[in-house]
């Protein structure tokens, strides 16, 4: 009986998936796109999670056809992704041509899965709608009335590392990075005060531990299976997030948008924002060419996804930073001059927005670790029309995936002299004029770049300042160096941790 279902059932049906993959495993030969060869079932993902992580195998296919041609292959288990190679086509793509690539070809589905439907992921007509309603929220005069939220979790912040040094000299600095980072985007985005600095709210804690510990390896292959086959999930009813994750964003922004309502709390916040935007359809009524309001469950979405993409990539640059500024004594000791002289005199007070815009080399220190450790490494655009490659025989044709590696570009050796070693000097103006445009970006470039960058770059500059203001920092033997990424993590982690030695200044 077994053998005749192996013969007559589970043969054919191998036997069908094999052909079909090897089928579409022809895709670039028949295009003249450069590629490495895929093999059966992986395409060319062979080693991811165990030999290496995600961005290695990427950068490796950019590093062996960059100068060769202007784009390459890439196959994702059966699914081809065009991987860009060139400078001038990640203009073309993400400026120049940018309407044929509104699209990141990621997973969405607003109906079964509401907080899918966020402003990172929508398509087209829904993505400007948005784009357009959001960007008033996102102003140099809007960071500015938000940065209490960043600046009121300082002392906290600087109490929870003085307690932890009583027990131990050597931190796992990710834990106290997260902590902050946690507090500074639940208060901006949900309205709430989390207190994970104080030892409280544990489920929130809990949550993010799941959402970019336990779960980030599962919700990677989730992502990219059900970005791959939408229909597939949705008829298979597949969730990108588990229910408990989806069930606690949708209690706590449900609960704190009403509570809002009843108060007529008008706190200047993301949240706050947002509700005048259901409500209202603009924000501080300004100007919009269509007042047309946003429903409740697209603001929970862009609140989850203000928090999903901000609290951990924040706190992980945090950390990068703080590990290379311990390896690198001398970059350590000019930063914190700088720090030091910039608040002379303001010893007892948190650094204000204005002085943390004066200090330049903490700029430079902070360009320098997103060039390293890209949190954003691999840009995503889908083509919407078959395009035609400037001053190239190849065509990326429509529907097509496409990936902008920046975590090659940021390594590429034409750009960078010795990019493996931690140099801030790379970014004084004039060592950026000397580089072309599109080689550094963290943050995409275009219509379509992190609409959140400024924000977020407040808060990675406010956390490494205020830390070095207080501490001495030093790499902990356990740590090593040159840093390594975990490839069992799909998401930006040294292997081992990030263990420092702090001292007391």
């Amino acid at each position: 009986m077994i053998v005749n279902i192996l013969l007559y059932v589970v043969l054919p049906i191998a036997t069908a998936i094999y052909i079909y993959f090897n089928r579409k495993f022809n895709h670039f030969k028949e295009r003249g796109i450069p590629h490495f060869k895929p093999s059966f079932p992986l395409g060319n993902m062979q080693g991811i999670g165990t030999k290496y992580h995600s961005i290695d195998i990427i950068k490796n296919v950019y590093d062996e056809f960059k100068g060769k041609d202007v784009i390459a292959g890439l196959y994702n288990l059966n699914q081809a992704f065009y991987v860009v190679t060139d400078a001038e086509l990640v203009k073309n793509i993400l400026v120049r041509d940018f309407n044929n690539f509104v699209n990141r070809g990621m997973y969405v589905n607003e109906e079964g899965e509401p907080l899918t439907g966020h402003l990172f992921a929508v398509r087209d007509e829904k993505w400007k709608f948005l784009r357009n309603k959001l960007s008033p929220a996102f102003t140099s005069g809007k960071m500015k009335a938000m940065y209490y939220t960043i600046s009121d979790k300082g002392k906290d912040y600087v109490s929870l590392f003085d307690a932890a040094l009583e027990k131990s000299k050597t931190l796992d600095i990710k834990n106290f990075t997260s902590r902050y980072t946690i507090d500074v985007v639940s208060s901006v985005a949900f309205g709430m005060e989390s207190n994970t600095l104080k030892g409280q709210n544990d489920e929130l804690l809990v949550i993010f531990k799941e959402l970019f510990g336990e779960e980030a390896s599962r919700n990677f292959f989730k992502f990219f299976f059900m970005s791959a086959f939408p229909e597939i999930s949705k008829k298979l009813h597949l969730k990108l997030f588990s229910q408990k994750i989806s069930q606690y964003f949708i209690n706590v922004i449900g609960k704190n948008i009403e509570n809002r309502e009843i108060t007529n709390d008008n706190r200047p916040d993301f949240l706050n924002m947002l509700i005048q935007l259901k409500n209202k359809g603009s924000i501080d009524g300004e100007f919009s060419k269509e007042n047309k309001k946003i429903t409740l469950n697209e603001a929970m979405a862009q609140t989850f996804v203000f928090f999903f993409a901000g609290a951990d990539s924040s706190s992980t640059a945090i950390a990068f930073a703080l590990a290379e500024l311990a390896h690198n004594t001398e970059a350590q000791n000019k930063l914190r001059a700088e720090i030091l002289e910039k608040t002379k005199g303001k010893e007892n007070e948190d650094i204000n927005y204005e002085t943390l815009q004066e200090m330049t080399y903490l700029n430079q220190v902070v360009n320098e670790t997103l060039r390293m450790y890209t949190i954003n490494s691999l840009l995503l655009r889908q083509a919407n029309e078959d395009y035609k490659i400037p001053n190239s025989n190849h065509v990326i044709p429509k529907k097509a995936n496409i990936i902008i590696p920046m975590v090659g570009f940021h390594y590429d050796d034409r750009y960078w002299k010795n990019p493996e070693k931690f140099d801030p000097e790379r970014f004084t103006p004039e060592e950026i004029a000397k580089r072309p445009n599109h080689v550094y970006l963290p943050f995409g470039d275009g219509m379509r770049n992190c609409i959140g960058m400024r924000y977020g770059l407040l808060i990675v500059k406010f956390a490494i300042a205020t830390t070095l203001r207080n501490y001495k920092l030093k790499l902990n033997p356990k740590m090593k160096y040159p840093i390594k990424l975990d490839p069992k993590n799909p998401l930006l982690e040294p292997e081992g941790g990030f263990h420092l030695d702090l001292e007391r200044i």
